[in-house]
């Protein structure tokens, strides 16, 4: 009985305790249209299914052992889509943002939006707001980390860190790196759905990250799969070059 009452999140938690977990993992969605598509939905409901999936894994992001979490909501190559999606796309992360604030500010959890915003601000004005003020409301909170990235990827960074190059002469690159990405570290997991096995040009703070994929599409994804993905990742030996 005592079990039962136990919430999932709080289950997963027990179910990681003794793992070596990642301090940092960032999460690549994929496959929202070709659920909706399989289901016979709008691309659209793909994204809404997508985005109830990642509230639930900020959710279970509270009870374990891992410092950052990060999600790649909009890459620099989205903006090919068709303009209704890329504002679906926008208005699923704004939305989350939105009804999982009050959780963070509980929580003790920091929100970030990393990437460009000049073309967002200039065409989804009213995201940039609410982005805005999220991270104001959650700037004092240092338990966690949530980073979400949109219209990032490669060449933002590789911009920026020239940018930054040719003011600071001295810093090493990953000093660079980390004031560029609001001092993120680099991520220890990919954790990528439907089955990918590519980066997709997000760049240097995932270039060392040990790469786990799921099968499933976004919406599809379930606590054992987070679970089991987890179990994988702390099956594994880092050795970073050496031996």
């Amino acid at each position: 009985m005592i079990k039962d009452k136990i919430d999932k999140a709080k289950q997963i938690a027990l179910k990681t305790s003794g793992l070596n977990l990642p301090k940092s993992l960032l999460v690549i969605p994929d496959g929202n249209g070709r659920w909706a598509k399989h289901a016979g939905l709008s691309v659209a409901e793909g994204h809404r299914n997508g985005g109830v999936t990642v509230a639930r894994i900020l959710k279970h992001f509270v009870d374990v052992d891992i410092n950052v979490l990060g999600v790649w909501g909009f890459s620099e190559d989205n903006w090919k889509r068709e303009k209704s999606e890329i504002g679906n796309i926008i208005d699923v992360i704004e939305n989350t943002a939105k009804e999982n604030l009050d959780f963070m500010v509980k929580n003790n959890i920091r929100f970030l939006l990393l990437g460009s915003r000049d073309r967002l601000r200039v065409e989804y004005p009213n995201f940039i707001k609410t982005i805005e003020e999220t991270e104001n409301k959650t700037a004092s909170d240092n338990g966690k980390t949530l980073a979400i990235f949109v219209d990032y990827g490669e060449k933002y960074q590789l911009e920026q860190y020239a940018k930054a190059r040719e003011v600071d002469k001295t810093s090493t690159t990953y000093e660079l790196l980390s004031k560029i990405n609001a001092g993120l570290p680099l991520f220890d997991m990919v954790l990528r759905t439907s089955g990918e096995h590519r980066m997709s040009g997000f760049g240097p703070l995932g270039s060392l990250a040990e790469f786990v994929s799921i099968k499933k599409n976004l919406p599809d994804l379930t606590d054992n799969d987070i679970l089991q993905a987890l179990k994988e990742f702390s099956g594994r030996q880092r050795r970073f070059g050496g031996r």
